[in-house]
């Protein structure tokens, strides 16, 4: 187990940042009492200056992805040279996604015989018990011996006493993994498509890769992305992220925050990494998949991405996206938390610069939607108004730069979406379709807003807890889906597309 750096998010802050927040909060309180106006200034000019770097960092991340060079091989489909695979599926309270999601994971073409899949469900999941017993899954340790079609799924039952939480899960099934001697480890949602030869490509890509690299991670897609102008929002989102931002990360050799799925990992260095006790995955953490990659970081380890899809359904309501972004923000927010509690040893581990960009990530993102209504406001006021309080706030180097991030960051950030929407989407009446949506952007940042606020107030409150965000309201009607008999790999090797 490598030395750790940094504990867990079971508490929000450490000795050292309680002091330091209360410091600075009593040290604006005293400014805000004394000199308003000129501690107003200074938070100002200190936002703007974060926008600025901010802005600058996502830049330059964004144009180095462009000349990311992808691993590309073709699947390994020799079943005498492929490794165990092990693969993990969290569901809760997903009784109406199990048969589509077992039958999507038995089309992966891997032999069977080394395939464990393990579908992980909380023991009070009374529905989603009965689903998988009504399929005919076996449990894990009631005895009984595996056959059939899907001798390959077993399911582990989350017993009580932890968090309900889906890395909390994964801990449970974890030690199985490592017991069915599986050299490689991936985790599926509930409504994942993954393409079928994903994990053959994943062994293939390994091969090729650096030593170093110990984990690769798969393009998430929205297959619904024309519902209307949320999921449209959040396909056009997730093409940016995954195209350009991430690849930029990768090329640079800078932390990867990894998505909670479709990444696929070495199981001894799993190990290596696990927190104490032996935790590969934060419990406590909202965004575990973050957290992880921080410690694969600062373990000397680097994340790859694999030339492979994976399908997902994209939210289609405003109320499944504020569930997603108070997760996501606030796990953000205790990510950040965690790997800054002991600064110098963390930044000695992973690298300065790594360490400082890792950072910026996570605690900038949730910044940014914290701000982004205060500055928006002030600008309606002042329009508005013409008050020269609001003018006296803003000294001239100070105005010229916020002002030219609104204009220039905002135009910029558009003609992106509007640019990656004509480059990615089908070149049908899709395109146009899509591309209206994309002027609705800033009422889906505000909304987003809201939530980060929100998410802030449950950590803050110590409310925070797993929003889980519902599937299959996109999904076609198949009520009865067949499980696909396994197949038998060939010994030759197919291309890749």
């Amino acid at each position: 187990m490598a030395e750790q750096v940094a504990g867990t998010a079971a508490k929000l802050l450490g000795t050292g940042q309680r002091i330091t927040g209360g410091t600075a909060l009593l040290a604006t309180g005293y400014g805000l009492v004394v000199t308003p106006q000129l501690t107003v200034t200074v938070i100002a000019g200190a936002s703007v200056a974060f926008y600025l770097v901010f802005a600058l960092f996502k830049l330059v991340v964004t144009a180095a992805g462009r000349g990311h060079r992808m691993i590309l091989t073709t699947p390994m489909r020799s079943s005498r040279v492929l490794a165990h695979y092990g693969v993990l599926l969290p569901v809760h309270h997903e009784a109406n996604m199990l048969r589509r999601l077992v039958t999507r994971v038995s089309g992966l073409d891997y032999p069977r015989e080394k395939l464990h899949v393990y579908l992980l469900i909380e023991q009070d999941d009374a529905e989603t018990l009965a689903a998988a017993a009504a399929m005919g899954l076996r449990v894990h340790g009631d005895g009984t011996t595996a056959s059939g079609p899907l001798s390959h799924v077993v399911v582990v039952v989350i017993p009580p006493g932890g968090p309900k939480t889906k890395p909390n899960a994964m801990n449970v099934a974890f030690p199985m993994v490592v017991a069915d001697g599986c050299r490689y480890v991936t985790i599926y949602d509930a409504e994942d498509r993954p393409d079928p030869d994903q994990l053959l490509l994943a062994v293939a890509t390994f091969r090729l890769a650096r030593r170093d690299v110990v984990c690769l991670q798969a393009e998430l897609v929205f297959w619904n992305d024309d519902t209307n102008w949320v999921s449209a929002l959040y396909w056009v989102g997730y093409k940016v992220h995954f195209r350009h931002f991430l690849p930029g990360l990768v090329r640079l050799g800078l932390p990867v925050p990894l998505g909670g799925t479709s990444n696929h990992f070495k199981v001894s260095v799993l190990r290596e990494v696990a927190l104490p006790g032996g935790l590969v995955w934060d419990p406590h953490n909202l965004t575990e998949d973050a957290d992880l990659g921080a410690r694969l970081a600062a373990a000397g380890y680097r994340v790859d991405l694999l030339a492979s899809v994976t399908l997902e359904e994209a939210p289609v309501s405003g109320r499944v996206v504020d569930k997603q972004q108070r997760r996501w923000k606030g796990g953000y927010l205790q990510t950040a938390l965690v790997h800054s509690r002991r600064p110098v040893r963390t930044a000695g581990r992973m690298g300065v610069h790594r360490w400082l960009a890792f950072l910026l990530m996570t605690y900038g993102t949730p910044l940014t939607f914290l701000l982004n209504p205060l500055f928006l406001g002030l600008t309606v006021a002042w329009f508005a108004t013409g008050s020269p309080v609001i003018v006296d706030l803003f000294p001239a180097p100070i105005y010229y730069t916020a002002t030219a991030l609104l204009v220039i960051g905002n135009f910029g950030i558009m003609l992106e979406l509007v640019r990656t929407t004509l480059v990615e989407a089908p070149r049908t009446r899709g395109q146009l379709r899509l591309l209206k949506y994309m002027f609705l952007a800033q009422v889906m940042w505000l909304w987003m807003s809201v939530s980060t606020y929100i998410a802030v107030f449950e950590l803050v409150t110590g409310r925070r807890g797993w929003h889980k965000t519902p599937h299959g309201h996109a999904e076609d009607d198949e009520p009865d889906v067949p499980i696909p008999q396994p197949r038998r790999p060939a010994a030759t090797v197919a291309g890749v597309p």
